[in-house]
């Protein structure tokens, strides 16, 4: 769809962390372990997902990855995602206010939370690299944490804008 095309060519791409061969590494070494090949199309979606700056959905990630490698089939693309949060390369935040699942690269990633809006669907990345040690003295003594996600839901300005549009001409007439 053309919402969607959109979409992928707003997707900001970085440069292959240094933290990609270490996921990579670590992928090999698991599929090797259960007799599982490393294919070309496993290797296709870890680097994607290592290469965005911003979480993503499936859909647009498999995008992602037929426009830039060709063909991979959509089955490849979610199991793949799948086997990468089980090896904790990669975390999935859902927001279930908005039906959404996203996926983002964990390996060299600061903690962050997430700002969704309640009317467009709209989600950022929070930068809070502070937030986690701010939480730690309030965790149950001994508890260690491997992992936080931390969704804050609101109106983003865009919305807020045309909600008081709406809300100016409605109490005009």
């Amino acid at each position: 769809s053309r919402k969607r095309d959109l979409i992928v060519s707003a997707i900001r791409r970085v440069d292959l962390p240094s933290a990609y061969a270490e996921a990579l590494a670590r992928m090999e070494d698991h599929l090797r372990s259960v007799h599982k090949r490393c294919t070309v199309e496993r290797r296709f979606v870890l680097e994607a997902l290592y290469r965005l700056a911003q979480p993503v959905d499936t859909s647009t990630l498999h995008q992602l990855i037929c426009a830039e490698k060709g063909a991979v089939a959509l089955a490849t693309v979610y199991t793949t995602l799948e086997l990468l949060v089980q090896l904790q390369l990669a975390r999935r935040v859902e927001l279930v206010s908005h039906g959404m699942t996203f996926f983002e690269r964990t390996l060299g990633t600061e903690p962050h939370g997430f700002v969704a809006c309640s009317q467009c669907g709209n989600v950022s990345v929070l930068a809070a690299p502070e937030l986690l040690a701010q939480l730690q003295p309030r965790l149950p003594r001994g508890f260690r944490p491997d992992d936080f996600t931390l969704v804050i839901h609101g109106l983003c300005s865009k919305c807020q804008r045309k909600a008081n549009r709406h809300k100016a001409t409605s109490d005009n007439t």
